[in-house]
């Protein structure tokens, strides 16, 4: 349940204490980006050294994977911050490296002199949830004053949908990627229980386009036109109402609450964030 409020951008909290989704009709990434930056400044300022989590799923360009402009408006914020890019991308015919240093991604970080970190190639350790569940997560962003998550909202073969929730899927290794997506683990309760545990600061969700019946084009994703953008600290908020949106288009979600994701349902169960939440709506 949620309900909006138009334009009204300087209150930072409210008497029921729900999560705030700030959200814009629009295409324009960099305004965007750079207005929610500029909102929640004072939440920023206080870092050193922030961590900026791309969605670099593989070697195809936006709506698969975040888009550069996106990434650059966010860079341009944080000049003056110690700034480190970086994801794990899933294993395809280019090989994980490669599909880092093709990446238009990679050549934004380079134009400003950013890093841009192969996650597969930094330290992982192992973790237990006090529910018992136990992963192995790269923890890189957690050394981090702040984490900033750019998703791309879309429909996804295995869990439904992805957005904000599901964006830390990069923290795992691949062994753990693998005996989750094969069923050993249930990979649901992995993505609810890395939130837990490396929840992002402040995530900033692109639905400008999505992918309809999967998660990449090589998989069957077809691209379809939301044209919204997102941003909050809560993913569970986010994600709520990006199912919502993602309704409009895509067919197999047609009713779907959030009990009926199931990493979506865990993370309410979790504590990660809250299902009821406002909307701010942001006319740049």
């Amino acid at each position: 349940m949620y309900h909006t409020r138009e334009n009204d951008l300087a209150m930072e909290g409210n008497d029921i204490n729900m999560s705030i989704v700030y959200r814009s009709k629009t295409g324009d990434r960099k305004a965007f980006v750079t207005y929610v930056l500029r909102e929640l400044a004072s939440k920023i300022e206080a870092a050193q050294t922030v961590f900026v989590k791309v969605n670099l799923v593989s070697s195809e360009p936006c709506p698969t994977t975040t888009h550069p402009d996106t990434l650059e408006a966010v860079l341009e914020f944080l000049r003056d911050k110690e700034v480190v890019v970086g994801d794990a991308p899933a294993i395809d015919a280019l090989g994980t490296d490669r599909i880092v240093q093709n990446s238009a991604l990679k050549r934004v970080c380079d134009a400003r002199g950013v890093p841009f970190v192969n996650l597969y190639s930094t330290i992982a350790r192992k973790a237990k949830s006090p529910r018992g569940y136990r992963f192995t997560f790269y923890t890189l962003p957690m050394e981090k004053d702040l984490v900033i998550s750019l998703p791309v909202l879309k429909s996804h073969n295995v869990c439904r949908m992805s957005g904000a929730l599901k964006n830390q899927f990069g923290y795992l290794p691949r062994k753990e990627r693998l005996v989750m997506h094969m069923g050993a683990k249930d990979i649901h309760k992995g993505i609810a229980e890395l939130n837990v545990a490396a929840k992002p600061s402040l995530s900033i969700v692109d639905a400008v386009q999505t992918l309809v019946c999967a998660q990449e084009a090589r998989h069957g994703g077809q691209p379809a036109d939301l044209g919204y953008m997102l941003a909050g600290t809560d993913p569970v908020a986010l994600d709520c109402l990006g199912l919502q949106i993602l309704q409009e288009v895509e067919p197999r979600l047609a009713g779907a609450s959030p009990q009926d994701v199931p990493h979506l349902r865990y993370a309410i169960e979790y504590g990660v964030g809250s299902p009821q939440f406002e909307v701010r709506e942001i006319t740049l």
